[in-house]
Formats: C-alpha cells, sequence, structure tokens
C-alpha cells in the first residue's frame, strides 16, 4: 500500500454560471459527513459535476459533449451568445490549516484553463498537485457517480482486471510491456532464423569435408577391387576347366549303365502286362456281380414298402374281422331272445284266452241263482216302473253324470298310459344317452392317442427321411469325392516307389526337422507350382536347389551338415534364409507380353520362404513355346528362360532340351507331398461313409413308418366318421327328449284337471245314488219280505256288480289279448336274420380277403429270401474274384516295384548325365561370362602366346594361371573347400564393393568446403549479434512486466485482504453478529493483469452464489464494499457518493450510513486504520432521510423559480446532536 497523503477536506465550493447554478454562488462549508438533499431536478446531481469538473473529469462523463454545454443558459438562445463563461473553484483545506484553490474555467473559445492558487498551470501540473494530495483523477477514486455502483456489480471479470489497473496504476505501463512484448517476438524470430542459418551453413560444411574423405577413399578403394577381381576371376577359370575336364570323362562312363538298364525295364514291363490282362478279366467279373448285387438289393427295397403295407392291410383285417365275430355274436343272441320273447307271447296270450272261456262259464253260473214266479214277476216289474218313475229325474242326472264321468275315467286313462310312456321312453333315451356319450368319450380319447401316436411316428419319419436324404445325398458325395481323389492319385502315378535314397533323404530331413528348431524343410515340400503345367519348367529352373533344405541361419545349417556326416547320410545343399545373399526381382520382367512370366510368380509359397525361392529360380522366366523362349532369350538384351516342356535358354546363347527321364521323374517330386495328402483324404472320406450307416436299414424304417402313419390316419378317419354318426344321433336324441319333454308338461295339467273333475264328480253321483236308493228302497220294501229277500235292490245290485266286474275284466282281458297279439305280430314281423346273413357275408369276403393277403405276403417273403440268398452267393462270388485279383495285383505291383527300381536307376543315371552335360555348358558359359565380364569391366587376364603347345577341350583363349599363387592352384576336391574360398573371394569383394556403393564421392568438395568456412565465420558473427539484441529486449521486457506485476499485485492483494472486513462490517446486524463473506480470485496468477478477476459476495444465512443471481440490494452492498476496499489502497481525502442508496432497503441504508459516519465522522485525520480503510470525508446525495440523518451537515439544493436556477442552503447539525 502506498504511503498515505497529508489529511485534508474539502471546504467550499465557489462556482459562476455552471450549468443549472446562475451567477456566482458559494456552496459551503463542507464538513467530515455532509449530505446533500433536495428534490429532484433541483440540481444535486450538477453540484456533484462541478466537483468532478474541477477535480480534471472528462465532459463526457459530465452529461454533456462538449464544454460549453456545460455553461448555465436559460434557453437557447442565450446558448448563442458570445463571450460565455464559467469557471468552478474548489477550496482544500490542508491538515495544517492552510488552504488551496483549485480553479478550472470554461473560456469562451470552448477550452479549459486550470488554476492553482490563481495561477495557471497546464493540466499535467495541475493533474499533479491533485495526484499529491491523493485525488487520482483517472481512476476516479474520489467519485462515485449515481449509476456506477450497479456497473461496479455487473462487470465482469476481465472488466474488473481493468479497473484494478486503473487503481493500481500498473495501466500506465500497458503501452510499454505489449510495446516490449512485440519487439521481442520479432528479436526471437529474427535470432531462430539466424541459428537455422548458420546450422545448415555448419551441416552443409560438415557434408562437404565427409564428401572430400570419401572421394579420397573411394579412389583407393577402386584400385584395389580392380586386383582382387582379377584373382578372383583367374581362379575361376582355372577351377572350370578342371570340371570341364572331369565331367567329360564321368558322362562316358554312365551312358554304357544307362543302356543295360533299359533292357531290363523292357522285359520287366512285358511281364507285368500279361497280369493287367489278367487281372482286367477278375475285375470285370466281380464289376458284374456287383452290378447284380446292386439290382437284387433294389428289388428288395422296392419289395420292403409293399410287405408293409401288406402287413398293415392284415392288420385292419383281423381287426374287422374281430368287431364283425363280436357284432354277429350279439345278434345272434339277440336272435335267439328274439324268438324266446315270441314264445313266451304266444303262451301269454293262450293263457289269456283260457282266462276269457273261464270267465263266460263263470257268467252262466251267476245268472241262474234267482227264480221268481209270474204273478212276483209281474209285481217286481210294477214296482219296478213305479220306483223307475219315482227316480226318474234323479236317474236321468245321474246317467248323465255315469256318461261324463265314463268320458272323463277313459280320457284320464288314456293320458296315464301315454305318460307312462312318455317317461318309459324318456328313460330310454337318457339310458342310450349315456351310453352314446360313454362311446363317444371312448372314441375322443382313442383319437387322441392316435394323433398322439401319429405326430410321434411323423416326426419319427420326419427324422429319418431327413436322415435317409442326408445320407444319401453325404454317401453320394462321400463316393464321388473318394472316386475324385482315386482319379487324382491314378494321375499322379501314386502306385510308384521311392528309391531308397529318396526314402533315406526324406527320413534325413524330419530328423533334421525335430532336432533343430530353425529347420523349414525341403524345397519340395515347402513349395509347388500354382499349376501342374508348370512342374517340370520349375524343376529345371531350380536344378540342383530343388532337394535343397530351407533352414533359418548359417549356423543352423552347419549343425545340419555336422549331423549328416556323423550318420554318414547323403550330403544336402542348405539354404539359410537369414545370410543368403539373393539380387531383387526385375520388374520389367512381369510386364512382357505374351505367354511369359516370372517362375517365382508361378510358384505357391509362404512369404517367409521368399529369399529361398528367389536364390534358386532367380530371375528366369517361363513361357510356354521355344519360338517365344529363343525371342526373349537371344533378342536384345538377354535372359534365362525355360519352357513348359523342360527346354532352358541360357544367357550365354546355350540351349538344353529334349526328353529326359530323369527330369521328368523329378518334377513328380511336386506331386509326393499332394499324394500323401490325398490318401489321408481317401481315408477320412472311407471313415465318413462308414459312420453314415445302412441306407436300406433307414429305408426300412421309413417303410415302417409310413404303414404306421397310414394305419393310424385310417383308424382316426373311421373313428371320426363314428364320432360325427354318434353326435348326429345325439342332437336327434336331445330333439326327441325335447318333445317328450315339452308333451309331459302338456298332459300333466290336463290330467291331473281330470283326476279332480272326476272326483268331486263321484261324490255327485254318490249322493244321486244314495237318494235313488232310498227311494227305490222305500218302494221294494214289502215285495223284497214277500220274495225273501232283505233288500232286493242290494241284491239287483250285487248281481249287476258281479256282471259289471266281469265285463271289466272281460274287458281288460281283451285289451291285454288285442296288446299281446299286436306285440306278438309286430315281433314276427321283425327281421332278425338279414343282418345275421349280411354279416357271415361280410366275415366271409374278410376272410377271404385275409387269405389273399397272407398268400402275397408268403410269395413276397419268399422272393425277398431268395433274393438274399442270390446277393449272399453273389458276395462270396465277389469275394472268390477279388482275392484273384489280388493276388494278381501284389505280382503286378512286385513287377512295377522292379521296374520303379530299375526307373529311379536309368533316372538317377539320367539326371546324372544331364547333370553333367549340363554342368559342362554352365561351366562354358560361365567361363565366357566370366571372360565378357572381364572385357566390360576393363580387367586384362594373363594368356600363353602360343596355345598349341597346351591341349586343351574348351574354346576360348589359353590363359596363363601361373600368375595364380600356389595355394590357389591346388585342386580343391571337397567342394566345401572350394565353396569356402568362393566365399572368401565374395566376402571381400563384396566388402569392397559395398564400401565403394557406401561411398559416393563429389570431385568438387575440395574447393567448395573453403567457400562455406568463410561463410560460417560471417554467420556466426551475425548470429551472436542477434542474440545479443534479442537478450537486451528480453530484459527490458521482463523488467517492465515484473513492475506490472507488482502494481497489479500489490493493489489486488490489499484490496482482497480488506473486502471481507468491509463487507462484514455493511452486513452485520443485530442477528448476524459476523456478517457476510466476500473474496476476490485470480484467474491467472502469473499474468493476472492479462485475465480476470472473479469476485463473490455471500450474504449473511446464504449459501453460495453467484454474482447475477444475487438481489439488487445484495449486489449494491457488494459493489459498495468492493468501491471502499478500493479506495482504500489509494485513498483520496474525500469521498463524493450520488445516490448510492437507491437499491438499498432501509435496513441496509443504514448499515451503510453507520459505516460512512463511521469513516467519516470519527475523524478522518485521526482514525486511520492501515489494516481496513481510512477516514475520509464524505459527500453524498441522498433521498432518504434514515441516511441523511447521521451527517453532520446538510446542503440544501432548490429551485429558485424567480431567477430560474438552482441555489443552495447549508445546515450544520452537529449542533443538535446529542453528546
Amino acid at each position: 500500500m502506498p504511503s498515505l497523503p497529508s489529511p485534508g477536506k474539502i471546504l467550499r465550493l465557489e462556482l459562476e454560471n455552471f450549468k443549472s447554478y446562475k451567477g456566482f454562488q458559494t456552496i459551503g462549508p463542507f464538513f467530515n459527513f455532509t449530505a446533500i438533499i433536495g428534490p429532484n431536478g433541483a440540481g444535486k446531481s450538477n453540484l456533484m459535476d462541478a466537483i468532478s469538473f474541477v477535480l480534471g473529469v472528462r465532459t463526457g462523463q459530465l452529461r454533456g459533449s462538449q464544454l460549453k454545454d456545460l455553461i448555465y443558459a436559460y434557453d437557447d438562445r442565450e446558448k448563442e451568445q458570445k463571450g460565455r463563461r464559467a469557471f468552478v473553484r474548489l477550496v482544500y483545506q490542508l491538515g495544517n490549516g492552510t488552504e488551496l484553490q483549485f480553479t478550472r474555467t470554461i473560456a469562451s473559445s470552448g477550452g479549459s484553463e486550470y488554476r492553482v492558487d490563481g495561477r495557471i498551470v497546464n493540466w499535467d501540473e495541475y493533474n499533479a498537485k491533485l495526484k499529491s494530495l491523493g485525488i487520482l483523477v483517472k481512476a476516479r477514486n474520489f467519485l462515485v457517480f449515481q449509476g456506477d455502483v450497479e456497473s461496479i456489480a455487473s462487470k465482469n471479470p476481465k472488466e474488473l482486471t481493468t479497473l484494478l489497473e486503473q487503481i493500481s496504476g500498473s495501466e500506465e505501463l500497458k503501452g510499454e510491456y505489449e510495446r516490449l512484448e512485440e519487439q521481442k517476438a520479432i528479436a526471437e524470430e529474427k535470432s531462430t532464423l539466424v541459428y537455422q542459418k548458420k546450422r545448415t551453413i555448419v551441416l552443409e560444411r560438415k557434408q562437404k569435408k565427409e564428401q572430400k574423405e570419401e572421394a579420397e577413399k573411394h579412389l583407393r578403394l577402386q584400385d584395389q577391387l580392380k586386383s582382387l577381381k582379377k584373382e578372383h576371376f583367374l581362379w575361376q577359370l582355372w577351377n572350370i576347366e578342371n570340371d570341364i575336364e572331369k565331367a567329360n570323362e564321368d558322362v562316358e562312363a554312365e551312358k554304357k549303365s544307362r543302356e543295360e538298364l533299359v533292357q531290363e525295364v523292357t522285359d520287366y514291363e512285358r511281364e507285368a502286362s500279361i497280369k493287367k490282362k489278367e487281372q482286367a478279366k477278375y475285375l470285370k467279373e466281380i464289376a458284374q456281380c456287383e452290378k447284380k448285387i446292386v439290382e437284387k438289393n433294389s428289388r428288395l427295397d422296392r419289395n420292403q414298402p409293399e410287405v408293409l403295407k401288406l402287413q398293415e392291410g392284415m392288420s385292419r383285417i383281423n381287426s374287422k374281422i374281430k368287431s364283425s365275430e363280436k357284432e354277429l355274436k350279439k345278434k345272434k343272441q339277440e336272435r335267439k331272445k328274439h324268438a324266446e320273447e315270441i314264445k313266451k307271447l304266444q303262451n301269454d296270450l293262450h293263457d289269456l284266452t283260457k282266462r276269457l272261456d273261464e270267465l263266460g262259464e263263470k257268467v252262466k253260473e251267476g245268472g241262474e241263482k234267482l227264480q221268481l214266479a209270474d204273478s212276483q214277476l209281474e209285481t217286481y216289474h210294477q214296482i219296478k216302473e213305479e220306483a223307475g218313475m219315482k227316480t226318474a229325474k234323479l236317474r236321468d242326472e245321474k246317467e248323465v253324470l255315469d256318461r261324463q264321468q265314463h268320458a272323463d275315467v277313459e280320457a284320464q286313462k288314456n293320458l296315464e298310459e301315454n305318460l307312462q310312456q312318455l317317461e318309459s321312453r324318456q328313460q330310454e333315451l337318457e339310458s342310450q344317452e349315456q351310453q352314446m356319450r360313454s362311446r363317444l368319450k371312448k372314441i375322443l380319447d382313442g383319437v387322441g392317442k392316435h394323433k398322439e401316436e401319429l405326430t410321434r411316428v411323423k416326426k419319427e419319419q420326419r427324422e429319418i427321411t431327413e436322415k435317409l436324404k442326408n445320407s444319401r445325398t453325404k454317401h453320394d458325395m462321400l463316393k464321388a469325392k473318394i472316386s475324385e481323389v482315386e482319379n487324382q492319385l491314378r494321375e499322379l502315378k501314386a502306385d510308384r516307389y521311392e528309391n531308397e535314397r529318396d526314402a533315406r533323404l526324406s527320413e534325413a530331413v524330419e530328423a533334421l526337422k525335430s532336432l533343430f528348431p530353425g529347420v523349414h524343410g525341403r524345397m519340395t515340400d515347402l513349395c509347388r507350382p500354382k499349376q501342374k503345367k508348370y512342374n517340370l519348367a520349375v524343376t529345371v529352373a531350380m536344378g540342383k536347389f530343388m532337394d535343397a533344405v530351407v533352414v533359418e541361419d548359417e549356423h543352423t545349417g552347419k549343425e545340419c551338415i555336422k549331423y549328416l556326416k556323423e550318420r554318414r547320410l547323403p550330403p544336402q545343399t542348405f539354404i539359410p534364409l537369414r545370410s543368403v545373399r539373393v539380387k531383387p526381382i526385375t520388374e520389367k520382367l512381369r510386364t512382357f507380353r505374351g505367354t511369359a512370366r516370372l517362375v517365382f510368380d508361378v510358384i505357391d509359397f509362404d512369404p517367409a520362404l521368399e529369399k529361398a525361392i528367389l536364390f534358386a529360380v532367380g530371375n528366369t522366366l517361363v513361357c510356354d513355346d521355344l519360338d517365344e523362349a529363343k525371342s526373349l532369350s537371344w533378342g536384345g538384351e538377354r535372359f534365362k528362360v525355360v519352357t513348359v516342356d523342360g527346354t532352358l535358354l541360357t544367357k550365354s546363347g546355350t540351349m538344353t532340351g529334349g526328353t529326359s527321364g530323369g527330369m521328368e521323374a523329378r518334377s513328380h517330386k511336386w506331386d509326393d507331398k499332394k499324394i500323401e495328402g490325398l490318401k489321408k483324404k481317401k481315408e477320412g472320406f472311407e471313415s465318413e461313409l462308414e459312420e453314415i450307416g445302412s441306407i436300406r436299414e433307414m429305408q426300412l424304417k421309413e417303410s415302417e413308418a409310413s404303414g404306421k402313419i397310414s394305419g393310424l390316419e385310417k383308424k382316426i378317419q373311421y373313428a371320426e366318421i363314428e364320432k360325427s354318426s354318434i353326435e348326429d344321433k345325439l342332437v336327434k336324441l336331445n330333439k326327441e327328449k325335447e318333445t317328450i319333454k315339452e308333451e309331459i308338461h302338456r298332459i300333466s295339467p290336463e290330467l291331473h284337471k281330470l283326476k279332480s273333475v272326476t272326483t268331486e264328480r263321484t261324490s255327485k253321483i254318490s249322493s244321486l245314488e244314495k237318494r235313488i236308493n232310498e227311494i227305490v228302497d222305500r218302494t221294494y220294501k214289502k215285495f223284497s219280505e214277500s220274495v225273501g229277500v232283505k233288500n232286493i235292490r242290494e241284491y239287483e245290485e250285487n248281481q249287476l256288480k258281479a256282471a259289471d266286474q266281469v265285463a271289466e275284466e272281460r274287458l281288460k282281458l281283451r285289451n291285454q289279448q288285442s296288446k299281446l297279439k299286436y306285440q306278438l305280430e309286430y315281433e314276427l314281423k321283425r327281421d332278425m336274420n338279414s343282418r345275421i346273413t349280411k354279416l357271415e357275408s361280410s366275415l366271409n369276403a374278410l376272410e377271404n380277403t385275409l387269405k389273399e393277403l397272407e398268400a402275397k405276403k408268403d410269395e413276397l417273403e419268399k422272393a425277398t429270401g431268395k433274393a438274399t440268398d442270390d446277393i449272399d452267393h453273389l458276395k462270396d462270388e465277389v469275394k472268390e474274384w477279388k482275392s484273384k485279383s489280388e493276388d494278381c495285383e501284389k505280382e503286378i505291383q512286385e513287377w512295377k516295384k522292379k521296374i520303379s527300381n530299375a526307373t529311379t536307376s536309368i533316372s538317377k543315371l539320367n539326371r546324372q548325365l544331364k547333370s553333367k552335360e549340363t554342368q559342362i555348358e554352365q561351366l562354358t558359359s560361365l567361363k565366357q561370362e566370366i571372360l565378357e565380364k572381364c572385357e566390360l569391366e576393363g580387367i586384362t587376364l594373363p594368356t600363353i602366346s602360343d596355345p598349341m603347345e597346351i591341349e586343351t577341350s574348351t574354346p576360348g583363349p589359353v590363359l596363363d594361371f601361373s600368375q595364380l599363387s600356389r595355394s590357389l592352384q591346388e585342386k580343391d576336391k571337397r567342394p566345401s573347400q572350394r565353396e569356402k574360398r568362393e566365399v572368401e573371394f565374395t566376402q571381400k569383394i563384396g566388402a569392397l564393393v559395398s564400401e565403394i556403393e557406401r561411398t559416393a564421392p563429389n570431385l568438387k568438395a575440395l574447393d567448395q568446403y573453403e567457400a562455406l568456412l568463410e561463410k560460417e565465420r560471417a554467420v556466426t558473427e551475425e548470429f551472436e549479434a542477434a542474440r545479443k539484441e534479442a537478450k537486451e529486449i528480453a530484459d527490458k521486457y521482463n523488467s517492465v512486466k515484473q513492475r506490472r506485476y507488482e502494481l497489479f499485485m500489490e493493489a489486488f492483494n490489499h484490496i482482497s485482504g480488506n473486502i471481507d472486513k468491509i463487507y462484514k462490517q455493511l452486513t452485520k446486524s443485530n442477528t448476524t453478529k459476523v456478517g457476510g463473506t466476500a473474496y476476490l480470485n485470480l484467474d491467472n496468477e502469473d499474468e493476472p493483469f492479462l485475465h480476470g478477476i472473479k469476485y463473490t459476495a455471500m450474504p449473511p444465512t446464504k449459501r453460495f452464489r453467484d454474482m447475477e443471481q444475487l438481489s439488487g440490494g445484495e449486489k449494491t452492498v457488494a459493489a459498495l464494499a468492493l468501491l471502499f476496499s478500493i479506495h482504500s489502497y489509494r485513498p483520496s481525502p474525500f469521498f463524493i457518493l450520488d445516490e448510492v442508496d437507491a437499491a438499498l432497503d432501509n435496513l441496509n441504508v443504514a448499515k451503510v450510513a453507520g459505516f460512512i459516519r463511521s469513516k467519516s465522522c470519527e475523524g478522518p485525520q485521526d482514525n486511520q486504520d492501515p489494516e481496513t480503510s481510512n477516514g475520509f470525508q464524505s459527500i453524498v446525495i441522498s433521498l432518504k432521510d434514515s441516511f441523511y440523518d447521521k451527517a453532520e451537515a446538510l446542503v440544501g439544493v432548490y429551485r429558485d423559480s424567480d431567477r430560474s436556477c438552482s441555489r443552495t442552503l447549508t445546515f450544520d447539525l452537529t449542533k443538535y446532536r446529542e453528546a
């Protein structure tokens, strides 16, 4: 924090014609805490503008566009008057009581004039004087305009940083900082460019130095290489001469051995041909027998479904026969019961007739009991007539009732009989329904079981069919594949045998692979031609490397050679992948037209073995015909070319071709691996064929399943028909039951009604009879006594009653007799024999059909048995023929083995002859190539002047080998020794060539080197100057940066340290003794002036929120805390605030007013607290009494309407305050 200025205060303000203040006016005196009050529009803010104006604040911040706008004018006309002036004078009282006058005048020209104590000064002097008093005009540390509080509360972090820079004074260094930063970047860029230039020249100088040394070394190595090549070529030619001589001797010896072996092969082939013819005859017989077996099996397969079908038919017929026999038995029992029923009815009818006769005799006997005399009879009739007359009316009435009663009784009997018949029929129908439903349930259960069984059998059949289909497909496919593999094996001559040497070599290579992990295998096992037509061409192109063994490195090859020597195994050629040197593929050879292709491109191999294949075949071309090969090999640039028939054309112009059994035999080696694979494949196919099983058994199972399905479907069909029939019968039965039920419901009420009527009528008839009887008894009383009868009426009634009973019984018996006759007639008419006859006929037909099916089945089974016996017999014949064929095959194989051994020997001799001839050609070609190479490279070989003195078999110049050292002229019989020498030469030449190739001589390097040294010195001086300049600018930049940082951080640390204390003072109350919390955070602590400052305020009892989320009053309090904190850093002796309490409530107004009073009225000169804030004079514009009632004095501003200007009154409040 800077040192505090001497304390002082504004004493008064004198102004003339400034804004709304007309004429000369003195405002004051101003106390330590003065409040400016007045109504809106009176001129309070203009008073504040006057203080700001005299202290040098810019016109734009005083609510005017130019200074003339600040001069008082009554109206627009007065504004236009010339010579108008205005001034404001601020009288400032120092701590020692002396006064300073600061005057700012607005001249008529519109400019400003500054005076200090009446002396005219310029702005800088004026500003310096104010600054010495702690009044910072630019930072406005003494002034808070109306609205500044809200502005500060809404400032973003970057704007707060700008405010702090103004307060701290670091803003004055901003321009210099940015200028130095730009100069520093330019200086660094310049230094970097000069350094890059220097570095480029140093590198170029080093490169030229290396080129100079390289040129000297290159010339020295060229001479060494030429000398070494001369010695190498001479040594190679000397060895070639010796090898050609030896090869010619070996060729003659091997031709004689070949002629003897050819004769042996002819004899062996003749014997083998005889056996082949015999074997062919046996194979023909086998084929015929197998054909017959297939036909028999096919016939059996066709018969099997027929047998199953017959079995199913027989099963179905047996089931029908059983059901028919059961039905016939039932019908016969019914017929027997029917005959018994007829007999019983006839007996019952006879008994009824007998009873009727007995009843007639009984009536006759009863009529003869009472005999009357004629007189008595006459009297009887008179009395009877009299009684009749007396009871005539009653009798008529009774007769009517009797007739009605008789009719109703008959109707009642009929209804009762009908009801009984209906009820018995209803019971019978219920019994039938129960039986039908029981039968239907059994049928449904049976259908359900049959359907489940059908589903299961169908699933089984589908599985069997699918399996059979797959098996047939797989069987046919495997048979086709086996046939295809056998054809391939026949084409590849799989029956030939390896000779003993090849077998030993194969075993040796397998042993090496198992012992040494770096052994890959023989070339013939590791690669193969892409097409069979290239077999011979690839064999010829590879030559001796065809049987070579590929190993990983040279060490592995040496270990393998050591192993072969220890086991005394045939020698092998080894190709180490890591150390073998190969020439790259010449890409233009791939662009030739026609059939020409690189041999390398017609071979399939593992990419890891590329070097070995390239070593074996090089850039050799392969084409289809000889003419194309000649044009490629001898037309223009020469190439090594081989045709597909094995003709080889070398670069030297030699051509090797013709039929070569040995080379063709070697070409078959490509097929060895394929043959082995085919044999394994065939064994795999045969094992798969065995796993499939018998097709015929699956066919039988399928046919059996089909038969079961057919039987179940028919059972379900019959059951469905029976079910439909029962359901129809049940429908009819239910309809009949409903009809009977309706009829019973209809009859029952009628019957009940008749019973009640007849009962009532019976009582009436009884009453009438009683009355008639009484009258008759009185009339017959005397007569009855005369004839000796107690009561003649009762006697007559008894006789009548007996007669009636007899008549009733006769009627009843006659009814029964008619019923029995009707029933007997019905039973006699019933046909019980036709159904039985029909069943017997059906049963006989079924038994006949069953016999026919059994006969067919027996016939089929006999045919099947005969076919099976025939198949077994044919199989025995096949076995016998196969045995004979195998014997022939063994003999043929023996002959073939002999032929193979002889052919192998011939092939071996042919290969050796071919090899020797090729070797001679190659040696001759090689000699020519070496001579041509010497001529091209300018190497002169020593020759004998008189070649006639030396005998030689090779054309060309006779060389003088006497210049070779004795150690090189020693004959190296062992190839390894020669190879070792060759390797030594190759390594030496290769080393020299590599060293020469590595050199890139530049003969101009010597002159260029000196020029670069001079250039390097100049650039170094330039670089040092640039680096020095960059350092000076960087030091200045860092100094300014550090000063700016210190100024900024000094202000920030002071304000940040005080803001929380001030905010607590402004927010604490009786309820919250501690108050709120406020703090400042830097976005970047290294360069804080380039980044933002985050201001955070948390009112008491509230959680953390961003400044934007605080209320208006809370923002105002927070902004005031920040303003007072800023003021405490660079304190001015007075603080002018314009309506800062506008957004505050009464409580916060009181807190702010109390805080300002504590800093003002308690002695700004004596109460300076460096930890929190400083005492200062406060001049506040406020409209709130709770604020200005705490001031020491009031300056009232009012509008003088008479003069049309603002006027002021000063009121001292200190006199009225309590002590």
